[in-house]
């Protein structure tokens, strides 16, 4: 089964207690990051449900909801329309066959979204040209598990350097016996 088939399958019990725990701390992770600088144009990229986005709309000017699942950009849309939203709209693009946003952003959010890709590093490589000058890139991510998933912070901290991103920060913002989440930051 692809990858996006799943996410279409999950979308519409997407939202459980978890998720919505986690996507809360990640909103808060991020929030100090959204500068007078980087919150004209802001992408949700592999958005999902919307979960972290969502709750980052009336910090920011204008955000764009980008996903491969068709689903899971319907229960954005839902929630946009609950909000009556204006400074959001929504996009599906597989961005694992390439990136080309409609235009160049100030600050790109990645939520749970890079352990998902297996050439993840191609991938950052063309964030990194879909970013304005001094523009960043904010990658919530987990930490290595047992299970396979997530990333070591630091190697990831290197790996998103060597893609050519400067001013690389991470940090654990949550960590728990069974699980860690943590927040990478980088500039262009």
């Amino acid at each position: 089964m692809n990858q996006i088939h799943k996410f279409n399958q999950l979308a519409s019990h997407y939202d459980s207690p978890n998720n919505i725990k986690m996507a809360a701390l990640a909103t808060e992770a991020i929030r100090p990051f959204l500068n007078d600088m980087c919150l004209e144009k802001v992408v949700d990229l592999g958005c999902g449900t919307g979960l972290v986005g969502l709750e980052l709309l009336e910090d920011v000017d204008s955000m764009l909801f980008v996903d491969g699942s068709e689903k899971m950009l319907e229960q954005v849309e839902l929630k946009l329309a609950e909000k009556s939203a204006h400074n959001a709209s929504v996009r599906l693009m597989d961005f694992e066959k390439g990136i080309q946003l409609p235009e160049k952003v100030d600050t790109i959010i990645m939520s749970l979204v890079l352990h998902h890709i297996p050439n993840y590093q191609a991938l950052l490589a063309a964030l990194l040209e879909q970013l304005n000058e001094d523009g960043q890139l904010l990658l919530i991510e987990m930490g290595k598990q047992g299970h396979g998933h997530g990333f070591d912070m630091n190697q990831l901290a290197e790996e998103v350097q060597g893609a050519g991103f400067a001013n690389v920060e991470a940090d654990i913002f949550f960590e728990d016996q069974n699980s860690s989440r943590f927040l990478l930051r980088a500039t262009k």
